[in-house]
């Protein structure tokens, strides 16, 4: 064995033991979350994958999919929901089961397949999929998360918020303080980085359970016969 070897095993386990100190601290927040599948093929991989995320405490990693998440659950949902109103007997599916099915869903893709965000928010609540609250709560966090986050858009992650700044300076023989007093947060780049860890490790969990909680309300209001205890994954 190389060097080299030995060296990426122990750095594999100081990772390994700095996670589970993460997953100690975090994993109680996306528990239930995570042991309690949809029974949605189509939105299972996202649910699963943003609970790891927020249990191993990777907080920038779990808003990027929970927005995609979002997008895809209100996408869904408009397609089967129309799908579902249709005449039965006129759009029965037959024939080769997976083909059949793809051509079952086909006009509800084309309808909402590639609506953006703001519009499928305002189709779920038009179409009784989520209430008017729920769409005021959707439209806040495109903006604060999904447009914020989607393009780097510092403006939409930091509003006004300020910090402290200083610096030290040789002036002469001497070092002085060169404050800057309180700096807007979307205007001083080296802090960025640090300050978007510290939002996201307030805002990820909170976001992605409230979209949890909305997939599971959705699921319920289009296949209510199908809905039981999901089971661990």
């Amino acid at each position: 064995m190389s060097n080299d070897d030995d060296n990426v095993k122990a750095e594999i386990k100081k990772l390994v033991n700095m996670q589970l100190a993460k997953i100690f601290q975090n994993y109680a927040k996306a528990r239930t979350a995570y042991q309690n599948p949809y029974g949605l093929p189509e939105l299972d991989p996202l649910r699963h994958e943003i609970a790891i995320c927020i249990a191993f405490g990777l907080n920038q990693a779990a808003i990027t999919p929970t927005n995609h998440f979002l997008e895809s659950l209100l996408k869904y949902a408009l397609i089967y929901q129309h799908t579902l109103k249709q005449d039965t007997e006129k759009h029965q599916v037959r024939g080769r089961a997976v083909k059949a099915v793809a051509e079952f869903c086909a006009d509800g893709k084309k309808l909402f397949g590639n609506k953006n965000l703001n519009e499928t928010i305002d189709y779920a609540c038009r179409n009784g999929l989520i209430t008017k609250d729920e769409k005021k709560m959707l439209h806040k966090y495109r903006e604060i998360f999904r447009n914020a986050y989607g393009h780097a858009d510092k403006e939409k992650t930091f509003g006004d918020a300020q910090t402290s700044a200083f610096a030290l300076r040789v002036e002469g023989n001497a070092i002085v303080n060169d404050s800057a007093g309180d700096i807007r947060l979307a205007d001083f780049l080296p802090a960025q980085g640090l300050f978007q860890v510290a939002l996201a490790e307030e805002h990820a969990a909170p976001y992605y359970l409230s979209i949890d909680k909305l997939a599971r309300g959705i699921k319920h209001k289009l296949f209510p016969e199908a809905d039981q205890p999901g089971k661990t994954d």
